[in-house]
């Protein structure tokens, strides 16, 4: 009995310590993630959920407006690199980042100030100078990205030169 009210005890304890209060003097939970994902699902049921800017994930940190794509995903892995080497490509963020930047080229080469590239080879990361450039560019990606009919419509005709996979 007093083992378990010393263990609700100490659980109330650190439940109410690792709170604080938010601007409505309410408490919430603190952030302990090094990033937040601000991704929304749109579908759980399905094996091929979809964010709402899939294959993009964006997170917000500390002003940082990051935009990926985890390309050796269990879930976007196969669909993107069987994809990508049909076209004698590797698929890989190097990969994403040229074709990326030859579609913001011709539909938006504005956007292409507001973005700074970073891929890696397992996965696309670029930094978005505002909240609002960032949505802007994947709601200009997305679908693209999202439909690989549309997407081949660009991949067919990108400079193959240009993209360092």
């Amino acid at each position: 009995m007093i083992r378990n009210t010393i263990f609700t005890a100490t659980a109330l304890f650190l439940a109410l310590s690792c709170t604080q209060p938010n601007a409505n003097g309410k408490q919430t939970k603190p952030n302990t993630d090094t990033l937040k994902d601000t991704t929304v699902e749109t579908s759980n049921n399905n094996t091929d959920s979809k964010s709402k800017y899939f294959p993009f994930k964006i997170r917000e940190n500390n002003g940082q407006f990051t935009i990926l794509v985890e390309t050796e995903s269990p879930e976007l892995y196969p669909k993107y690199a069987n994809f990508f080497n049909k076209y004698d490509y590797s698929g890989n963020g190097y990969c994403w980042e040229g074709h990326i930047i030859q579609i913001l080229e011709k539909l938006n080469p504005e956007l292409l100030r507001h973005i700074d590239f970073d891929p890696e080879a397992g996965a696309f990361y670029a930094y978005a100078d505002t909240k609002e450039n960032q949505i802007k560019i994947v709601e200009l990606l997305s679908p693209i990205f999202a439909d690989l009919t549309k997407l081949a419509v660009y991949v067919k005709k990108a400079d193959h030169s240009r993209i360092s996979d």
